[in-house]
């Protein structure tokens, strides 16, 4: 590796995340918490690693209205933020509605589309030792051929590539094997078990991990409150126990999962303790209402 930075590059979102307190009543009022707070998936993983002391950069787009802030709150929790304004487009929104521990997101990607590979400099490859992307910038921004430029940069370098898939109605429209081809460059794939089905068309969840640790080398599969699988290569599958925590809001637990298992392994541990750092740092997500960390500063 050629430096110890960790470079997260991909969505940042406004989320409006909304928690009814009674069952939906529809034509008619539901008393809700609702909350406004800044997101995205790859932003979200990038917050969590600077509040796990990680050195990390975030790259993305924003709309020029809300841009001082954006970097602001990525400050906040120690990252670095590298925010390219995006010319006549607002900074993507996303309505989240949660439903016990699941949810609906009702998604406008605004600025993200005009992220471009290009701004992940070579200072900023020059200095990681990872980098780590989602799979939402193949649907827009840098899409499949700035992607796969972005992971030929970075394995020129010697860093490891990780990604978090992104959706699985996203990778649906997007097409799986399509999908499977443009993110054959990917070190280690860290998946929910909806994604990893979709991904391997197995229902199996030790086959599934299995068939995607074979295809990028390192797989993790979570599901849920049952124990996250992984894998590495042909080797046996690892389950990692989920220890019992308090469901506010899931809303970034993926990413916090992401998060915790990027530092964890940077920082050497092996495959299971890393998978248990970020099963700690998920369990943490999902105790508060939004994606991040409460902000250290």
């Amino acid at each position: 590796m050629t430096g110890a930075r960790i470079v997260c590059v991909g969505d940042v979102v406004n989320d409006i995340v909304v928690v009814p307190v009674t069952a939906v009543r529809p034509d008619t009022d539901t008393t809700a918490r609702i909350r406004r707070a800044a997101g995205g998936s790859a932003a979200n993983s990038a917050a969590w690693l600077g509040a796990l002391g990680a050195p990390v950069d975030f790259v993305g787009s924003v709309g020029l209205a809300d841009a001082a802030q954006h970097a602001d709150r990525l400050a906040a929790h120690g990252v670095v933020p590298h925010l390219g304004i995006a010319d006549g487009l607002e900074t993507a929104t996303i309505v989240i509605v949660v439903d016990g521990d699941g949810r609906a997101m009702l998604t406008d990607r605004g600025a993200n589309a005009a992220l471009d590979q290009g701004q992940v400099t070579d200072e900023l490859l020059d200095a990681a030792g990872w980098l780590h992307v989602t799979g939402y910038s193949l649907f827009d921004g840098p899409r499949a051929p700035g992607i796969r430029r972005l992971i030929e940069r970075a394995h020129e370098r010697g860093i490891t590539v990780s990604m978090n898939p992104g959706s699985v109605g996203y990778i649906a429209d997007y097409g799986v094997e399509r999908f499977a081809a443009d993110t054959a460059g990917v070190d280690v794939l860290l998946a929910n078990l909806d994604e990893a089905a979709l991904l391997t068309a197995t229902d199996d969840p030790s086959a599934a991990t299995s068939a995607l640790a074979v295809r990028h080398g390192t797989a993790v599969v979570t599901r849920g409150s049952l124990p996250v699988l992984a894998a590495e290569g042909g080797s046996a599958v690892l389950e990692v126990p989920v220890p019992a925590a308090t469901l506010v809001d899931p809303t970034g637990a993926g990413d916090a999962m992401a998060a915790g298992f990027l530092a964890a392994r940077l920082g050497g541990a092996g495959l299971a303790a890393a998978v248990g750092s970020g099963i700690a740092t998920a369990a943490r997500a999902i105790g508060i209402v939004g994606g991040r960390p409460p902000a250290a500063r």
